[in-house]
């Protein structure tokens, strides 16, 4: 008998582009130009605004994450739809450098279901093939920025940029309207099971107790504890994955910014530095496809070590790069590895805390992963201009991915604390 479709998949596909809605945020650098003729505003006034936008983001998550738990995800992505569909088209209308920024952080404001969602309403619907479609959910933030700059350039060509703001408010307002709608919470709530809960090895009293992944360690109970937060992040391995994770966004977001001016200084045509930056978005796509899809059979640690060292390992070259030939080699490595953690983190956060009370969790921690976007944003500019090098800020880049491997072999399930029971939730 042929198998139905699993509607987790259309979830996956829902996840996707939630998460590549993001990458309109990654577009303000081509209106740069046109605002500043304009209005004159410098480039260090505009860019302010990007680590505005971090810091609200940062803030809101949490909260976001929260209520998603409370009141539902779809609830979330109209309010996500909302908020950011208005800023976006509000932006269209501005007259002063304030309004700019009061409108950019109202967009901002619905951030945090396009990001933090995704990666935790997925793992309630897969237990099977979950590192696929997490790598699915994910790609969308790396998919998001190539999608959204072109288009907004082309969109700025022709129409102008006010016309451009006010096409992609109502872009964003439409795509994640029809994300709510089409989005459910667990598959429970339309009599469904999670993909692979049939495979369930049967425990002595006919309950399914638990499903074997790629490897022992990552054996998943089916009566798993559920954390509740305030326990969550009392736990040695939330201290742990908050680290790795934070010492995973200081160098991606640092190699964002400063590998095109580094690539230029070395002499490297100005064209091929560009199109080293897309390459390094293009490959972090298959990256993350593959990353997942590799978790499920090698097992999500083991994954992450691999990516991460293997990140590391490029880094660690990348100072030394003198011609175009070797850059090229660099950005499809360091593109491909750097995408292939991503799926990694979300996935274990899943495995050991829980699907209950997740996605306010999951919100914790990409709140700390923006504080490494921050750091990472700042101190690689900052480094250059008292040292006249990027020697230093690639090899802190290549430490901090040495220091997530590291910190991943020590990660262990978290021990129950006391209220907390197999399957139970503490109140």
């Amino acid at each position: 008998m042929r198998q139905k479709f699993f509607y987790g998949w259309i979830i996956a596909i829902c996840c996707f582009i939630s998460a590549s809605s993001y990458g309109f945020f990654f577009s303000l650098g081509v209106f740069f130009k046109p605002l500043q003729s304009e209005f004159g505003w410098s480039a260090g006034l505009i860019s302010t605004i990007h680590s505005l936008h971090l810091t609200v983001m940062i803030l809101t998550i949490p909260i976001i994450g929260r209520m998603t738990d409370r009141y539902g995800s779809k609830i979330m992505f109209l309010f996500s739809a909302f908020f950011m569909g208005l800023g976006f088209f509000l932006c269209g209308i501005v007259r002063e450098l304030w309004q700019f920024y009061l409108f950019y952080l109202i967009a901002s404001l619905g951030v945090g279901a396009t990001t933090a969602l995704p990666t935790s309403i997925i793992q309630k619907w897969f237990i099977k093939k979950k590192g696929l479609a997490l790598g699915i959910a994910v790609s969308g933030i790396g998919a998001g920025p190539p999608i959204a700059a072109p288009l907004a350039n082309y969109l700025i060509l022709h129409y102008g940029w006010r016309t451009s703001y006010f096409i992609i408010g109502g872009l964003l307002w439409a795509l994640l309207t029809v994300v709510a709608l089409a989005m459910v919470d667990k598959p429970e709530d339309i009599g469904l099971c999670p993909l692979g809960k049939e495979e369930f090895h049967s425990g002595l009293d006919g309950e399914p107790q638990v499903v074997h992944t790629a490897t022992k360690e990552e054996t998943i109970p089916l009566k798993r504890v559920e954390w509740i937060t305030k326990d969550a992040i009392m736990t040695k391995t939330f201290f742990i994955l908050s680290l790795i994770w934070m010492f995973c966004a200081i160098p991606v977001h640092l190699i964002m910014i400063n590998i095109v001016p580094f690539a230029i200084n070395m002499g490297i045509p100005k064209g091929t530095a560009a199109t080293g930056l897309g390459i390094i978005g293009g490959m972090s796509i298959v990256g993350r496809l593959l990353g997942g899809a590799f978790s499920d059979f090698f097992g999500l640690k083991r994954t992450l070590i691999v990516a991460a060292f293997f990140s590391t390992a490029a880094l660690l070259w990348l100072p030394f790069i003198k011609t175009s030939h070797m850059f090229l080699i660099f950005v499809v490595l360091y593109g491909f590895f750097y995408g292939a953690r991503v799926p990694q983190i979300p996935g274990l956060i899943g495995n050991y805390f829980g699907n209950k009370n997740l996605t306010e969790i999951m919100g914790l921690f990409w709140s700390l992963a923006g504080i490494g976007a921050i750091i990472g944003s700042l101190i690689g500019g900052f480094v250059y201009d008292i040292t006249e090098s990027y020697l230093i800020p690639f090899l802190f880049a290549a430490l901090c991915f040495g220091l997530a491997g590291a910190l991943t072999f020590f990660l262990k399930t978290p021990k129950p604390v006391m209220g907390l029971e197999l399957g139970k939730v503490s109140l």
